[in-house]
């Protein structure tokens, strides 16, 4: 009889073969998950290599400190929140209410523990690693790139207040959205209100702009003249 030859079969618990480009954004997408359910202090090798069911070695083969996977993964976790808004800013907003209605859809888009995550990324002020800290920064300039054209535009600001403003009003929008979350404000009430303060800045511009003048722009006031009396004046002095 002769031998049955049968398939070979792969051994139990191999892993799946992975291009390395799809491997490393996998390994992003379980690293954002750490982050999402206990916090970026959470994010280690060993933590990634654990929820991800690889090694630590592969986990290294992709990232080569934590500080760089803490840092591809806090840009993993704003890239695609950022190319939304991006998206929706490109089409034209006619007004900041516009704006802010695009930067609200994709807000409450993401999960409120991704919210939570970014949230903490972009209002870093103290870190261990440099690397955190210079992303961070990156990341809210990135926001405020999007947001100044409009701000300066809308409200006749110059190119700095208008990125100084424009981080303020994310600052505001991110608190907004915590209200929510912490059931205080409805989404509609929220975006209401954020709206109506948008509206008494455009309101507020034109008089901003027609204020007086200050004291050193004013005309400068004529100097005062003292006339000299003839000789033989009529009060009868004579002068010396």
């Amino acid at each position: 009889m002769p031998a049955v030859i049968r398939p070979r079969q792969k051994p139990a618990g191999r892993r799946a073969y992975m291009a390395r480009n799809d491997r490393r954004e996998a390994l992003l997408e379980v690293a954002a998950g750490v982050v999402e359910r206990a916090g970026w202090p959470a994010l280690t090798m060993m933590a990634v290599a654990e929820a991800a069911n690889v090694s630590r070695q592969l986990v290294y083969q992709h990232f080569d400190s934590v500080d760089t996977l803490m840092a591809d993964t806090m840009s993993h976790l704003f890239s695609s929140r950022y190319a939304r808004i991006r998206a929706g800013v490109e089409r034209g907003p006619a007004d900041l209410s516009e704006l802010v209605h695009i930067v609200e859809q994709q807000t409450f888009h993401d999960s409120p523990e991704r919210v939570r995550a970014l949230w903490q990324i972009l209002t870093v002020t103290e870190a261990e690693s440099p690397e955190t800290r210079r992303m961070g920064r990156r990341l809210r300039h990135l926001l405020i790139k999007l947001w100044a054209p409009f701000v300066q535009q809308r409200l006749g600001l110059d190119a700095a207040q208008a990125r100084a403003l424009s981080w303020m009003l994310n600052m505001a929008f991110w608190g907004a959205h915590q209200l929510v979350e912490d059931g205080e404000l409805s989404r509609r009430a929220a975006s209401d209100l954020f709206i109506i303060l948008l509206q008494r800045l455009e309101t507020s511009a034109p008089r901003a702009a027609a204020r007086p003048a200050r004291v050193a722009d004013r005309p400068a006031a004529r100097p005062r003249t003292t006339t000299r009396r003839p000789s033989g004046a009529p009060d009868g002095t004579t002068p010396r």
